[in-house]
């Protein structure tokens, strides 16, 4: 399955893959939260070429994040993050203590409102995916 992604929502996407319930469908996911959010291709592509500064974000894009974040049930519509929905899914076992180090680094991460906390959490996964990965 080939998916593009632009930054912002990447490390969400890829979460929200790796730990997904193999009987979802996580394009029709990937392409209803983009549409229900009016991102377009244009939008990710700024954002991967840099033409749109990842601080600048518009909150279509931050609300793609939690809409994914929520379909896959890894988030509540309050913005809060179900850490042990996450922990529940079958996960590698060469991957929980990524995840686990992940939500500890960035789990409680807190935005303005639902949108900004899960683009807030992508974020810090993004900045923080080297110390993440490399464990």
């Amino acid at each position: 399955m080939k998916i593009i992604v632009g930054l912002t929502l990447l490390l969400s996407c890829c979460m929200a893959l790796i730990l997904a319930d193999p009987g979802q469908d996580a394009e029709k996911i990937w392409k209803d939260c983009m549409t229900e959010n009016g991102i377009t291709e244009k939008d990710i592509d700024d954002l991967k070429s840099g033409a749109t500064k990842l601080e600048d974000a518009k909150d279509n894009m931050k609300c793609g994040s939690q809409c994914l974040f929520a379909k896959f049930g890894f988030m509540d519509d309050k913005g809060m993050l179900l850490k042990d929905a996450i922990m529940q899914f079958p996960i590698e076992p060469a991957m929980k203590p990524k995840v686990e180090k992940a939500l500890a680094t960035c789990g409680d991460t807190k935005g303005a409102n639902p949108c900004d906390t899960a683009y807030q959490i992508s974020m810090c996964l993004f900045k923080n995916h080297q110390e993440i990965m490399n464990m």
